[in-house]
């Protein structure tokens, strides 16, 4: 039979070379086509705007669709099956959990709040367009033609037969050819290529066929994995292989992916590129498939080893059949993987086996055990397989035996930085044959502590809770209320900077980069580039007009395009510019670059610290006390060392600006924190007065302090161009260029002394900051942050060193909570260190440390207020942290192979508001009493814009409708701070606040001669009447507080309870409880979102995230997502409690909120 047609959600980025070729014959529907806040709003794009889940708004549109594609398919979806939906989807922002509740709110069965009622699903299914019950795509055959596309060489085929395919084929037999079908494989393979011949199969019916055989399933080249998914579930009643195959190709990829790619493009991967970790092959191979492979002569059946050898030129891939299982046989696979969605494997291992009973013994007739990420060559266990041919499982020799063999034969590649240890994976193929070994036997001959191994992690769905407080007297303020902008940015109408529409004559640039990591260019060669179609110009050092750094005096020269000397591999040499991205990434390819004086780089901070590579002090060391007195005085001492790695920003826009050229001078939209930073840059660099730099920012898509100063390199690249050119031109970072040539979070080597009382209380403690900040101090943290390094501790002699590291490494910079995260890191280390020193509890041990209200901390300032003692206990009692250990070391004493673990972190949190400074103004329109409002601040997701309005609309007594607020701009706002350091939005409200209190002094007199309750749109007329000025400004910049103290302390307390398979490492996070005493919450819906958003982002920087270094240059090799993973929906994958309570503080406080 022919496999229906399925309204299939297709990402753009993974449709085919020749996209608009490869449409044909299919129905395309967009974000735009869903609807509008204007013409009305999809309810799914409704739905997730009133969840609160979008934030900064860039990845809102990607879930509205994927969810629009689930329902498309699916219209009474399970909550599982609407959370398995999303493994495809990244955002960085909001954690997933306000996302997730929002889809899963159209599943009737759910008990998941819903703000409104239920929308009827046959509502969703009709055509955005005609706005009737969507139909089935048009048959992929019908009206088709063989010769789609014939110019410059390239020939596009799109045939509708397998006949017409093999003349093709035979055509074109002394050519490179290449299918295209989901053409997934561009993202692995990136450089192969390029082929001439692109023959399009989607239009073949025959390529579609799928029946059930006596002796299997029988499955055609065209079916997609996601349709062979269904196929293998449909038919899982004849082999219970089914299941389990079907179950191990959902872990390949993702839905998207899955939805365009086959099986049959994934196994061509692994027979031309050997090294390739296919789980289609695997599944595959050890279920016993063959496939058939056809040319316009014969067909032939191999298996799939035998496949590998075949020579594929003018054949095809036509069929595969998985046969069933025999009675006797058991079958299982397992894939360990960096995250439990979306990621290529550590090791994959399918096992089958078919036993047979003789004499009391269960004996072994054939066994298959395949793997994949081993090595290139490394197949089968053949040794192993051999071993256990007639042997007992029932016997611990055969399980000693099998696995001492299969111990000496698995010799994992150890050449490839990209490719985690050797030795894990080793570990790896041997606990999950242990595991299959031990599936195959009866519960009551294995003992109980070992039963755990069989069993792989279970994820449930996730689940909720928050818990706050708010004041409808003070409504807007304190309301929960989603932002501003969130019905824009769930529809796609929120407009991003590469949103904008070309201008005539607009250009676009891209960076040529350096690939060594510490010598000097020799030469620049553009002749070939300049060659490419569409080419403008390459721009080099010497073309920038005036200053050739992109961070202003009094900083470090941090050079926009190399002068010569290379510091890091990644470093802009040149800038390309052309008619199109295109024609621009096309001409940095061209671009040859040679060097000179070429030497080692320094790449790690061990190599750095032997060395002696540091800059300059960046701060004095803090000295509290007698340290070394106090630890040496001290009955327990110890000492110790903890590394702290670097963390991608991972904002979803890449660094991006737009630069056009006017008769003021420059105008740009810039996607940056730091507009005032930006203008002096660029002013410097195309040298001209700051007062001809106009910057507009309306909206970032993510920043975490990723676009404060490192944004400016791409504004200074557009402008030079810009400025040389004479012409509109933008510079766009591609991923791998962001992630190449952007610093990231530092990187940091701590090594600590301590002394303690026996009973935990901390005496001394000195700790020395080895801190990365790459090949430039200009954004150093380390010494500027001692603030945190006690965390919520109290100790009475402190000395704390910083040495700020010099590496070949992009300059790394501010990274959401810089500073503060290390210092609690290690602190915490430290507290951890000290319980395990006395065998003692660490959260009893750190609970003896906290600090009372009138402690002194080691800055010198003295705590007016502090609440940790009071959370600590209360959220240790609240979530029942004694029963849930117990029942963790009952756990633990019971599984040999699975563990659990639980953990309590307390958080002091210093705010200092004297590093920011903002101008805001309130104007009100006479004509009507609407409000425009312009703050320093940009909205990169935090709420910024929001809070704002709702402090506005509380001081005037106003809806919040009646208010605007306007994008950032150094006209509006000049001279304005970073937004940043969690202070941004508390000082622009807290302006505004005081632009409406200068509005309403002036306007009380007028309001005094008014009846009472008269109309806020008739007050303004006879404010503007008596001539009153309705615009009113406040330079906001508070004075630093005496003694070094913050503005006030935050405080919360965070227990966590996490799980782990001993056998495969794989983990986690079973539950997570978070109190945070925030004062009075000017919007709860937001600061929710930011506290998950960051426990998530901090999630991914412990356990998954990890920058990979070449040794010898330096250079980033995981610069993707292949293998660069950030958090997705599964891995916060736990039942979150966000428990947020918002204490009244004291009046003062009460005042600042």
């Amino acid at each position: 039979m022919a496999a229906p047609a399925q309204k299939e959600l297709r990402r753009k980025c993974l449709f085919p070379i020749g996209c608009l070729l490869s449409l044909k014959n299919h129905q395309v529907i967009t974000i735009e086509a869903l609807g509008s806040v204007k013409k009305g709003l999809h309810p799914i794009q409704q739905r997730l705007a009133d969840y609160n889940g979008s934030q900064c708004g860039y990845c809102s549109p990607g879930f509205v669709m994927q969810m629009y594609g689930l329902l498309k398919n699916n219209t009474t979806p399970s909550a599982q099956e609407v959370e398995d939906n999303f493994d495809g989807n990244v955002c960085r922002c909001t954690g997933y959990r306000p996302i997730l509740d929002a889809m899963k709110s159209f599943v009737k069965d759910t008990g998941t709040r819903l703000r409104g009622p239920f929308t009827d699903i046959e509502d969703l299914l009709r055509c955005p367009k005609t706005k009737r019950p969507c139909v089935p795509c048009i048959d992929p055959a019908e009206g088709t033609t063989s010769m789609l596309y014939s110019k410059d060489g390239i020939i596009w085929y799109q045939p509708t037969t397998i006949t017409q395919l093999y003349l093709i084929m035979q055509e074109h037999s002394h050519e490179a050819v290449r299918f295209v079908h989901g053409d997934t494989a561009k993202g692995v393979y990136k450089g192969d290529g390029p082929y001439k011949v692109l023959i399009d199969v989607k239009g073949i019916p025959d390529l579609y066929n799928v029946t059930m055989e006596p002796s299997g399933l029988k499955v055609s080249s065209n079916i997609t994995l996601s349709s062979l998914i269904n196929y293998l579930k449909r038919y899982s009643d004849q082999s219970p292989s089914y299941s389990v195959i079907a179950r191990h190709l959902l872990k390949v990829a993702n839905g998207p992916v899955r939805n365009v790619g086959g099986w049959a493009g994934n196994l061509m991967m692994k027979w031309k590129h050997r090294e390739f970790v296919s789980d289609v092959f695997v599944a595959f191979e050890v279920a016993g498939a063959k496939v058939t492979v056809s040319d316009i002569a014969e067909l032939n059946t191999y298996t799939l080893m035998q496949f590998l050898d075949v020579n594929m030129q003018g054949k095809i891939l036509l069929c595969v059949e998985i046969p069933k299982l025999t009675e006797p046989e058991k079958m299982n696979t397992y894939k360990i993987m960096p995250r439990m969605q979306n990621a290529h494997t550590y090791v994959s291992a399918g096992f089958r086996v078919q036993l047979r009973a003789w004499d009391k013994k269960l004996l072994v007739e054939s066994i298959s055990m395949v793997y994949t990420g081993i090595s290139k060559d490394f197949i089968h266990a053949v040794a192993t397989e051999k071993y256990l041919r007639d042997k007992d499982i029932t016997s611990n020799v055969t399980l000693q035996g099998a696995l001492t063999t299969l111990e000496k034969e698995i010799i994992p590649d150890a050449n490839n930085p990209l490719v985690v240890s050797a030795k894990y994976r080793k570990s790896l193929a041997l606990g999950l044959f242990y595991k299959f070994f031990l599936s195959l036997l009866s519960e009551n001959v294995i003992s109980p502590c070992n039963r755990s191994a069989r069993y792989s992690l279970e994820r449930p769905i996730s689940r909720g809770k928050q818990t706050f407080s708010s004041k409808p007297e003070e409504y807007p303020l304190t309301k929960p209320m989603p932002k501003l902008s969130a019905q824009l940015q769930t529809s796609g109408e929120a407009q991003f900077i590469n949103d904008l529409l070309p201008l005539p004559n607009e250009l676009f640039s891209a960076f040529v980069l350096s690939t060594e990591g510490n010598a000097t260019i020799n030469n620049i060669d553009i002749t070939t580039a300049m060659n490419v179609p569409g080419a403008a110009a390459v721009l080099k050092a010497k073309d920038i007009p005036g200053s050739n750094t992109f961070v202003p005096p009094p900083n470090e020269v941090e050079e926009i395009l190399s002068s010569g000397p290379v510091l890091y591999a990644g470093q802009p040499i040149a800038l390309c510019v052309a008619d199109s991205v295109h024609h621009a990434l096309q001409m940095v390819g061209e671009v040859t670059v040679s060097y000179k004086d070429r030497k080692p780089p320094i790449v790690t901070l061990d190599e750095a610290i032997n060395k002696k590579s540091f800059f300059p002090s960046p701060g004095k060391e803090l000295l509290v006390g007698d340290p070394t007195g106090a630890i040496s005085n001290s009955p327990c001492k110890i000492e110790g060392e903890v590394r702290a790695g670097e963390q991608y920003h991972f904002h979803m826009e890449t660094q991006i600006c737009r630069c056009v050229p006017t008769e003021d001078g420059l105008d740009l939209q810039a996607s940056s924190q730091w507009l005032d930073f930006a203008q002096q840059a660029v002013a410097g660099a195309v040298g001209v007065p700051v007062k001809d730099i106009n910057i507009t920012a309306k909206r970032l898509g993510g920043a975490y302090g990723g676009k404060a100063t490192r944004a400016n390199l791409v504004a200074c690249s557009a402008a030079v161009a810009a400025t040389v050119l004479c012409r509109p031109v933008r510079c766009t970072m591609d991923l791998s260029t962001n992630m190449k040539t952007i610093g990231k979070r530092h990187g940091y080597i701590f090594k600590y002394k301590v002394g303690f009382n026996k009973d935990g209380t901390l005496n001394g403690i000195i700790i020395t900051y080895y801190c990365d900040n790459g090949s430039s101090p200009n954004d150093n943290e380390v010494g500027t942050a001692f603030a945190f390094s006690d965390n919520a501790y109290k100790c009475k002699n402190w000395q704390l060193i910083p040495v700020a590291v010099k590496t070949n490494r992009a300059p790394h910079t501010w990274c959401r909570a810089p500073g503060s995260m290390p210092n609690v890191f290690v602190i915490e280390t430290i507290l951890e260190h000290v319980a395990k020193y006395l065998s003692l509890d660490p959260i009893r041990v750190k609970q003896k440390n906290l600090y009372a209200q009138g402690d002194t901390a080691p800055m010198g300032f003295v705590l007016p207020y502090c609440s940790i003692q009071e959370l600590y206990s209360s959220q240790l009692t609240k979530v029942d942290v004694a029963g849930r250990q117990l029942a963790i070391q009952k756990f633990n004493a019971d599984n040999n192979w699975k563990k659990k673990g639980l953990a309590v972190v307390p958080l002091k949190y210093c705010m200092y508001w004297s590093y920011g400074c903002y101008l805001c103004t309130v104007s009100i329109f006479a004509s009507d009493g609407s409000v425009m409002v312009s703050q320093g601040g940009i909205e990169s997701g935090q709420g910024l814009d929001t809070k704002v309005a709702q402090v506005c609309a509380y001081a005037l007594g106003i809806p919040v409708n009646l208010i605007s607020i306007k994008p950032t701009t150094t006209v509006n706002s000049p001279n304005s701070a970073a937004t940043g350091g969690s202070i941004t939005s508390e000082l622009n409200c807290l302006g505004v606040k005081n632009c409406c209190e200068i509005l309403r002094k002036r306007m009380k007199p007028v309001k005094g001669k008014l009846p009472p309750g008269t109309p806020w749109k008739d007050l303004v007329a006879a404010c503007f009447k008596d001539k009153v000025n309705l615009t009113a400004q406040n330079w906001i910049w508070p004075d630093p507080q005496p003694g070094e103290a913050p503005q006030y302390n935050s405080y919360g307390v965070t227990v966590a309870e996490a799980e782990i398979d001993v056998l495969t490492g794989e983990n986690q996070i079973n539950q997570v409880d978070i109190l945070f005493d925030c004062g009075e919450s000017m919007n709860p819906d937001i600061d929710i979102g930011q506290i998950e958003g960051a426990f998530v982002m901090g999630m991914g920087y412990w356990l998954m995230e990890k920058m990979i270094y070449d040794p010898k240059s330096g250079e980033v090799l995981n610069a993707g997502t292949w293998d660069y993973k950030p958090p997705f929906s599964k891995v916060a994958r736990e039942e979150v409690f966000t428990d947020v309570r918002c204490w009244m503080l004291s009046n003062q406080a009460k005042q600042r909120d």
